[in-house]
């Protein structure tokens, strides 16, 4: 009898939820998906269909370069918001590029003022995952800034320029009377643009680091064509990146096969909108598969070998077709600020690591790699061998110079 009535309780809510989605179905096909059982939705079947149920959350993955630039990039609007998550709010205390409403006034000012930054020098991450620690050095910075700032002085820094762009809106008659950027808001925004790229940068250069040690012969010819072109009396610079494409090959390479971000912060759409001729109602929750884009055979010959040649033409350039299809900072209206310098970051540090250090696998690791899974993938610790190919000079020099450059200001 007890369990009759189960059966029957469970049998009346799935109808009743059936019936309350009927009511509520917009026009048009929603994607496809697997069976949503009553109260638990399917999130014990998630699979790689593209619209599923994670208790009462509706939820579309987008997989794949077409669908994925579809709707952030032609619909960008309509994907630009994020879901109500209390987790979001308790992380950014609702002041975040990263997990900002995108219907609140101040946050597209805000986005604003960074998207014109990003342009120029920004740097930011996908990963929001600030410590309180440097949430205190910023603001610390942010206070001494501002203390020490003088009325129509040339801004010093990045944290200048948002003072006084902040202040300049403020000033009585200044504006349309509508969304500006208040100077409250400016210790979380350098916090965003510069903090999170922290665990991105480091997960970037531990796979840099664990693939060199993986393929010797791809560390020699990145060591190769650093000595041709660099030669061994001073250091890599920026300039020298369009006339080094192996690095940029493995750079790129090594973004694609690690996949380090597979999965964006979710979306949530604004309104109604169409991808791929399905129907994703207002509200629904959006998962970006960037691995999808990543590992497509169809785009992709052998994705899950390591092969940084595959970015090279015949004449031994980068193929800009492909590499602008590495999908790790995301597209569209959300996307990294900081992409461009991101990867100026990645190519200094690890063209001048490989131009003063060996590095080799260390025979007491085990030869398999392991991964922490989060919203990066990182590989687990491990041990490798360094070693100088020459001496320390070049680097004591650089350093000495960045000390006495650092005590001038």
């Amino acid at each position: 009898t007890t369990l009759l009535l189960l059966l029957s309780v469970l049998a009346a809510v799935h109808v009743g939820q059936w019936l309350l989605r009927q009511r509520r179905r917009q026009p048009g096909s929603a994607p496809p998906g697997p069976f949503a059982w009553p109260l638990i939705g399917n999130a014990a079947s998630m699979g790689p269909a593209p619209h599923i149920r994670l208790g009462n959350c509706r939820v579309v993955v987008l997989n794949g370069e077409r669908a994925i630039r579809q709707a952030l990039v032609q619909q960008g609007a309509a994907f630009a918001d994020r879901p109500p998550f209390a987790s979001f709010r308790v992380v950014s205390g609702g002041r975040s590029l990263a997990f900002g409403h995108h219907d609140d006034a101040e946050f597209r000012e805000l986005l604003s003022h960074n998207e014109e930054f990003g342009r120029t020098v920004g740097a930011g991450s996908l990963v929001d995952t600030l410590n309180r620690n440097f949430s205190n050095f910023v603001l610390d910075k942010f206070l001494r800034h501002r203390e020490s700032l003088r009325p129509g002085a040339a801004p010093r820094d990045m944290m200048d320029a948002f003072i006084l762009s902040a202040a300049k809106e403020a000033a009585p008659g200044s504006g349309d009377g509508g969304a500006r950027l208040d100077e409250e808001y400016v210790p979380a925004t350098v916090t965003d643009i510069f903090g999170a790229s922290q665990d991105t940068l480091s997960t970037a250069l531990q796979w840099l680091l664990v693939l060199f040690t993986r393929y010797p012969e791809v560390q020699a010819r990145v060591q190769a064509e650093l000595d041709q072109v660099v030669g061994r009396d001073r250091l890599p610079c920026l300039d020298d990146q369009p006339h080094l494409p192996y690095v940029m090959a493995f750079l790129y390479e090594a973004m694609r096969f690690s996949s380090f971000v597979p999965v964006t912060i979710p979306h949530a759409t604004t309104a109604n909108a169409s991808v791929l001729g399905y129907h994703i109602p207002k509200d629904t929750v959006v998962f970006v598969n960037q691995w999808s884009v990543n590992h497509d055979p169809v785009k992709w010959s052998n994705p899950e070998d390591f092969d940084p040649a595959r970015f090279l033409d015949k004449d031994g350039f980068i193929n800009k077709d492909l590499a602008s299809s590495v999908m790790i900072f995301s597209v569209g209206k959300r996307r990294c600020i900081g992409e461009e310098l991101s990867k100026m970051q990645l190519f200094l540090f690890i063209s001048i690591l490989a131009h003063e250090c060996n590095f080799r696998a260390n025979p007491d690791e085990p030869s398999k790699m392991d991964f922490n899974y989060g919203l990066t993938i990182k590989p687990k610790s491990f041990k490798i061998n360094v070693t100088l190919r020459e001496s320390m000079e070049l680097l004591d020099s650089a350093v000495q110079k960045l000390q006495a450059e650092e005590d001038c200001q």
